[in-house]
């Protein structure tokens, strides 16, 4: 009943906000788990040992005052194949900050990243809000930079609750198509490792493949990398 309900919310949402990701495409058995708040030296590695173990590929939105700390830590993301996005700079909701502030700090995030990869920088597209909070207005400025807003459907509160509630809230609810977070930073990667161990084998089992954000972006626009 619940799993519903948010289903039609979200839907709701993606018709009233074309140019945002909530989800992807529901025809597809593919789905995304992405990670916010990192790069953390303790989390981060866990969540990517794990990741390794069962083979799959995550989208890791990532905070730029921790890029800046922890450079290698961002290489190492991208060279296990995964996806390296935006978080945010410093954490503050994007509604609070100044147009021009809000770019420098995305533009340098971005650079950063990208420094630490040794990509281009404007590969470096898609952007998750602090908290999910954004207005018309952010949608605008973010297109109009050459970003994408990207928010989800399936965000159970695992730093708050025990792990067998967020393996039961993310294997129920997802279907095709679904974008789910977790977080690698601020102490909650030993949690969230064991929570992606347990929940990866049974979403295969389902069926399900495990994509990137990019990927997803691609498949609804039809772009190609």
């Amino acid at each position: 009943m619940i799993a519903a309900f948010l289903r039609s919310a979200y839907r709701t949402l993606q018709r009233r906000h074309p140019g945002v990701l909530f989800y992807g495409d529901t025809t597809r058995r593919e789905i995304a788990l992405t990670f916010d708040d990192g790069p953390h030296p303790r989390d981060t590695p866990q969540v990517l040992d794990v990741l390794a173990k069962h083979d799959i590929h995550a989208t890791f939105f990532l905070i730029g005052q921790s890029v800046e700390r922890y450079p290698n830590l961002v290489k190492q993301i991208h060279q296990n194949g995964h996806q390296p996005a935006l978080h945010c700079h410093r954490h503050i909701p994007f509604p609070l900050e100044n147009a021009s502030t809000l770019k420098g700090q995305l533009d340098r995030s971005r650079t950063a990243i990208a420094r630490a990869c040794g990509i281009f920088p404007e590969t470096i597209r898609d952007v998750r809000p602090p908290y999910g909070f954004f207005t018309a207005k952010t949608v605008s400025l973010l297109n109009e930079w050459g970003y994408r807003l990207v928010l989800w459907d399936n965000m159970p509160l695992h730093f708050i609750q025990p792990p067998a509630w967020t393996i039961q809230q993310i294997i129920e609810p997802t279907i095709p198509g679904s974008i789910i977070v977790l977080h690698d930073g601020k102490g909650h990667g030993r949690k969230v490792s064991r929570i992606v161990d347990a929940v990866i084998p049974q979403l295969k089992d389902r069926g399900f493949e495990f994509v990137t954000i990019e990927h997803i972006q691609n498949s609804i626009t039809g772009e190609t990398k």
